[in-house]
């Protein structure tokens, strides 16, 4: 479930951005492995996926009438799985954008965990337009903006949260960011826990005073939960022209999808 809204509003914004002629330059700053494996020992282990993409693609996967993003979302889970009644492999968002961008786009994906990187990097080796780079994402970020030659773009930012300071650490490395390349698309997931440690990360940036159309914050509550996440989060500045309406369509689609299955 934590992963969904944070790659619906990576494929709006990117299918918006494919819209123009112009290239532009993506940036995933905690790209994770890009792929991932549902049979593997960890995900064994916690099966977070069990109660979110699991249950909803059973459902996803036999509808009708889909927004853009959702169907798009589908289609490449699929062409993930050889079977549609078994979900073995699940995308990450660095895969995602890489399926997105066109030749003439950029993608920097960096990691810093030693156990992820190879994984990311057998991932993305066959795409021209994607750079993978072992190395933090915050100082990666610093060190290509401002784009000197590919001016649109933007940057998906999904950070661990294990310790509380990365909230914070997360607001100033944005705000650095904006102040460099104001034109860039900043998304930033959090996660809602019961310590409501995200308000570290959304009230500095709220300190922006960013125009309306120039801020969102859109959060997926779950319902009744009694342990872990509440729910997942998304701040997003600079949100393209009628994103944050085809999402707010989705989440509705989703919302009452979820909580129909959990109640199952």
């Amino acid at each position: 479930m934590a992963d969904v809204q944070k790659h619906l509003w990576l494929i709006t914004v990117l299918q918006y951005l494919t819209k123009k002629d112009k290239p532009f330059l993506w940036v995933d700053t905690h790209a994770g492995r890009g792929l991932y494996d549902l049979q593997s020992d960890e995900a064994q282990k916690i099966k977070e996926y069990e109660s979110g993409i699991l249950r909803f693609y059973d459902d996803l996967i036999n509808a009708n009438d889909l927004p853009a993003p959702l169907a798009f979302y589908r289609e490449k889970i699929a062409d993930l799985n050889k079977s549609k009644d078994q979900l073995t492999i699940y995308p990450g968002s660095a895969y995602l954008a890489a399926k997105i961008l066109r030749p003439t786009d950029k993608l920097y994906a960096f990691d810093l965990h030693k156990g992820e990187y190879p994984y990311l990097e057998k991932t993305l080796k066959n795409y021209i337009h994607s750079t993978t780079r072992f190395e933090d994402g915050f100082k990666g970020l610093k060190s290509i903006i401002p784009p000197k030659t590919i001016k649109r773009g933007g940057v998906l930012i999904d950070p661990s949260y294990e310790i509380k300071d990365e909230y914070a650490n997360t607001a100033q490395a944005v705000i650095n960011a904006y102040t460099k390349w104001p034109q860039g698309i900043y998304m930033i997931w959090y996660p809602i826990l019961d310590k409501a440690f995200h308000f570290d990360l959304t009230e500095p940036l709220k300190a922006l005073n960013l125009p309306d159309e120039n801020f969102t914050i859109d959060e997926w509550h779950f319902g009744d939960v009694k342990k872990g996440m509440k729910g997942t989060g998304m701040v997003i500045l600079n949100p393209p022209y009628g994103t944050s309406e085809a999402m707010f369509k989705m989440k509705i689609i989703y919302m009452k999808k979820y909580r129909k299955l959990m109640a199952q």
